[in-house]
């Protein structure tokens, strides 16, 4: 009987990469077992094997196997870039830190690992040390537009609007039918009848071959005929991209209205025993609906000497579906949050505040500003008792014409909502009432801040929303234009500006769509 030779280990090795760069999971698996089978301490044999959990979405079986990697290869740089990477996937950005902190004095060899560290810190959100690694990247390599994109999306957040627009035209120049740098080129602003791009836009959208290239070419057509002032055509390019994309992701508001009645009951439950809490007052969380001017409140706060931003973190969701063995992607089912209701909240809270401890360094307050934090408010402050939450109202109209007009993440399902008027109109009807919820239930730790009124009386407001945080006024505060610190939001050009009042009002240059939501909000 004759038995077939083993293929050598570098033959494995090169089948399973190549297996990996058409998503042949099964086929580089097999390869990989195979090499393992004749070398127990092939560290690449482990870090290829990560790439399959990590392409699927299980972080920690990723991490499990790059740490067995590391272990027989300690000072590997790409295992390294790469188990930080996992780290800020999963929402933790301290050990995210920690090992790309390990590599940033360090020579790579590589333009990619340059880019992946560059995202890393991008991840964490200390954008100057991005640019820093995206240039490197671009130094080895300056013919990839992803390179150029990502250094321009942190330019953009540390306000260098130029060089952002300079990165962006090179990436779109290289790689003419990248969608997202058209898209993101046009929210710079400096549109005009003479200076535009709607010529190539419209071009590009009929070619367009997917719904995520439509999508965002609707955006960007959208964003400049309204710089243009035709609001018909801006409104006509989203309802028809909007119309594909909520086909697309098989949205139902019905499982929203589910989620914000299953919070309240979750909530409203008398018998429901809930542990201490940690007794950390460090955290300020600024929720709302998005677009609602929750960046202005975290720019006004981390004007404060005693304060620090952390951005936008996910991470306390993370933990808490972590500590409930919840791995579902959105918190919406009544039996999910009964679960997480009875996990250690107070390890929970622990756990967020090490976490954050990365950013926010040795300042007395941090202010962590998701939006839709708003509907973890009940287990924020379960699980940290002592911390505030400052929440924003605005006009009905302009905050679900203004969601709208916003493209989010295309995988942040908690704002599906937004591809539909009507259903954005739904949402902001039940937001306010889970608002109002909320402010009964936590009237000394739950503030309602209105947009109209901070903007036409931005001291007077201020000065109450310090108040309630427990800081002490400081008239700094209000020179929002010149606080150094990043923005990584869609607001990150508008809040380079002084405080204004000129987005008041903005629903009215789309009234003429707007009659089913006038009649759902005035219910």
């Amino acid at each position: 009987m004759k038995f077939m030779t083993p293929l050598p280990i570098d033959n494995l090795i090169k089948l399973a990469q190549t297996a990996l760069e058409t998503d042949d999971f099964p086929s580089a698996h097999k390869h990989l077992l195979e090499v393992l089978k004749q070398d127990r301490g092939c560290a690449e044999a482990f870090f290829l094997l990560a790439m399959i959990p990590l392409s699927t979405g299980n972080i920690d079986k990723a991490i499990e196997l790059i740490n067995r990697a590391i272990k027989i290869s300690p000072d590997n740089s790409k295992y390294i870039v790469y188990l930080a990477k996992c780290f800020t996937l999963k929402g933790d950005v301290t050990n995210g830190l920690l090992w790309a902190e390990r590599l940033y004095n360090v020579t790579l060899t590589s333009a990619i690992l340059y880019d992946t560290l560059g995202v890393v810190f991008s991840r964490i959100g200390l954008h100057e040390k991005a640019k820093e690694k995206f240039s490197q990247a671009i130094h080895l390599d300056d013919y990839q537009a992803s390179f150029y994109f990502n250094l321009a999306s942190s330019l953009k957040y540390l306000g260098d609007f130029n060089g952002a627009r300079n990165a962006y035209e090179k990436s779109i120049s290289l790689e003419p039918n990248f969608c997202k740098a058209h898209t993101a080129l046009t929210s710079l602003g400096g549109i005009t009848q003479e200076n535009n791009h709607i010529t190539r836009l419209v071009q590009l959208r009929e070619n367009a071959n997917n719904h995520e290239d439509f999508l965002y070419l609707s955006h960007a057509l959208a964003t400049e005929y309204e710089a243009l002032n035709d609001y018909t055509k801006a409104f006509t390019a989203l309802d028809k991209a909007k119309k594909r994309r909520i086909k697309e992701v098989n949205y139902d508001f019905s499982e929203d209205e589910k989620m914000f009645s299953a919070i309240k009951e979750t909530f409203s439950t008398p018998e429901l025993q809930f542990q201490p809490g940690h007794h950390s007052d460090q955290a300020i969380f600024v929720v709302g609906m998005p677009r609602t001017g929750t960046t202005l409140v975290e720019r006004i706060l981390s004007g404060h000497h005693k304060v620090n931003s952390v951005g936008e973190l996910h991470s306390f969701e993370l933990l808490l579906k972590e500590a409930a063995n919840l791995p579902h992607r959105k918190l919406n089912q009544k039996e999910d949050l009964l679960k997480a209701a009875q996990c250690d909240l107070t390890s929970v809270g622990e756990k967020y505040i090490k976490s954050t401890l990365a950013i926010s360094g040795e300042c007395e307050k941090f202010v962590d500003k998701l939006p839709l934090n708003i509907l973890n408010v009940g287990f924020i402050l379960k699980a940290l008792p002592k911390s505030k939450i400052v929440c924003l109202e605005r006009n009905p109209l302009d905050t679900i014409v203004s969601n709208y007009r916003q493209i989010f993440s295309l995988n942040y399902d908690y704002c599906y909502y937004s591809n539909d008027l009507t259903s954005t109109a739904k949402f902001y009807a039940h937001f306010i009432e889970l608002m109002k919820f909320w402010q009964k239930q936590f009237p000394d730790n739950f503030m309602i801040t209105n947009y109209e009124k901070l903007v036409n009386d931005p001291e007077h407001e201020a000065k109450k929303i310090m108040k309630f945080c427990q800081l002490d006024w400081q008239k700094q505060c209000l020179n929002i234009q010149t606080n150094p610190s990043p923005v990584s939001t869609a607001s990150a050009v508008q809040v380079r500006q002084p405080i204004s009042n000129k987005s008041i009002g903005n629903w009215k240059k789309y009234d003429f769509c707007l009659d089913e939501v006038k009649k759902i909000i005035t219910l």
